[in-house]
This record gives structure tokens, C-alpha cells and sequence, in this order.
């Protein structure tokens, strides 16, 4: 039987977000408002504010692996599963609303996209996002996953998935996981050698972005990919 007062809490909780959304909430009560749906009849506030000591931000909890979680006490497999879900469903949310959208006119939408699609791997990754010759969204695909400082890119396997997509277009992106928010000269050196070998193709490469941890860079904005 759940304490009245931890479930006069919670129903309070759930009434200011009813009322006004997330507006006034500090960051550990919008992580118990999330707990207070995965776990049943336990006052969730301890577990929230050890989840951000822990992780230190909303970024950082939701970046972190299930198993990272599950040693947080009072946190279980099926509490730290929701909290995966969440963030999953706001990826999805970001890019069921870029099919069809002219994606290089909406850089801010495609650095959220990207952002819940990459932040928190541990392993470099390497993609592209395909678009037709209207620059509307085809898909979003990762090609290339390395280990935590690389991954090897082949421009034959990228050109050949373009081609099956019937792609005029292809935003480029990768992660550093270690957080270094700068372009390599080798990144620029492949973003130009893609470029390249597009251009004979009729396929053009708009931007190239990196994702490295809470910031997503664009190679154009950065003057690292001028064609």
C-alpha cells in the first residue's frame, strides 16, 4: 500500500505538469515525474536527485546504458528500460517529422534528429542523411560503427546505398564520443574526398555534421566544408 503522502505528493506532481507543463520544474523532478509512472508505491524523489548526482544532468541520464542505471540504488531493469524508452520515442518523434521536410532548410530540426540518434555511443558512427533532389528527407541511416576513436568509412558502400535510395542529396554525419568538439583533417579531408566522388553521380554532399556531446556542429557553418 503506497504512503498517502508520497501519493499526495505524486498526484501533485502530475497536477503541475497537467497545469503548465514542465515550466518551474528543476531538473530532478522532471526525472521523478518519469519514475513516478515506471515505479509503483515508493517516493521516487531520493532516487531521482541520486540519478542527476550521479549523471548530472537530464542529458547525462538519459545517455546513460542500462546497466549504468540499474547501479543507481533504488533503480531496477524495468525502471531504467523506461527511461531508455523515453528518449527512443523522442528520437522517433524527431524524425517521423522530417520525412518529406526540405532538411537542409531546417538545420535546427536535423541537429536534434542526429543528436538523439547519436549522443551517449560509445563508438564512433558514421552516417548519412539521404534526401531526393528537392532535398526532402529519403532516410536516415548509419553505415559505419568503429571503436571509440574511429570508424573506418568506405565511399563505395555509401555511393552504392545512395544509389538504391535513388538519393540526389546527403547530409554526412559522425560522433566523438570523447566530446572533442572539432573537426579532424581527416574528417575534412573525407567530407571533400565524398564530395568528390559524388559530384560526377549527380549526387551532392550538403553537410557533413558532428556530434559531440551535448553540441552538434555543422562542417559548413564551421567553414570546414565549402563546395
Amino acid at each position: 500500500m503506497i504512503d498517502e503522502s508520497v501519493k499526495g505528493h505524486r498526484e501533485r506532481l502530475r497536477q503541475r505538469f497537467f497545469t503548465s507543463g514542465l515550466d518551474g520544474f528543476h531538473d530532478y523532478e522532471v526525472v521523478e515525474l518519469m519514475l513516478s509512472y515506471a515505479i509503483p508505491r515508493v517516493d521516487v524523489k531520493p532516487i531521482a536527485k541520486r540519478l542527476m548526482a550521479n549523471f548530472e544532468t537530464l542529458a547525462g541520464v538519459f545517455d546513460a546504458s542500462q546497466r549504468e542505471l540499474q547501479q543507481v540504488q533504488g533503480m531496477g531493469k524495468k525502471s531504467a528500460s523506461f527511461l531508455g524508452l523515453i528518449r527512443q520515442v523522442g528520437g522517433r518523434y524527431l524524425a517521423s517529422s522530417l520525412p518529406q521536410k526540405d532538411v537542409f532548410n531546417e538545420p535546427d530540426k536535423v541537429k536534434s534528429h542526429l543528436r538523439f540518434l547519436l549522443q551517449g555511443r560509445g563508438m564512433e558512427c558514421f552516417g548519412a542523411i539521404f534526401t531526393d533532389q528537392q532535398h526532402r528527407h529519403l532516410a536516415t541511416e548509419i553505415l559505419f560503427e568503429g571503436t571509440v576513436d574511429r570508424a573506418a568509412v568506405y565511399p563505395r558502400n555509401l555511393i552504392k546505398r545512395a544509389l538504391i535510395l535513388d538519393a540526389k542529396g546527403m547530409i554526412l554525419f559522425h560522433n566523438h564520443p570523447g566530446g572533442t568538439a572539432q573537426a579532424s583533417s581527416a574528417d575534412i579531408q573525407l567530407t571533400q574526398t565524398l564530395h568528390a566522388a559524388c559530384d560526377p553521380l549527380d549526387m551532392k554532399i550538403l553537410d557533413h555534421f558532428l556530434v559531440a556531446g551535448c553540441e552538434v556542429l555543422s562542417f559548413r557553418e564551421k567553414g570546414w566544408f565549402m563546395p
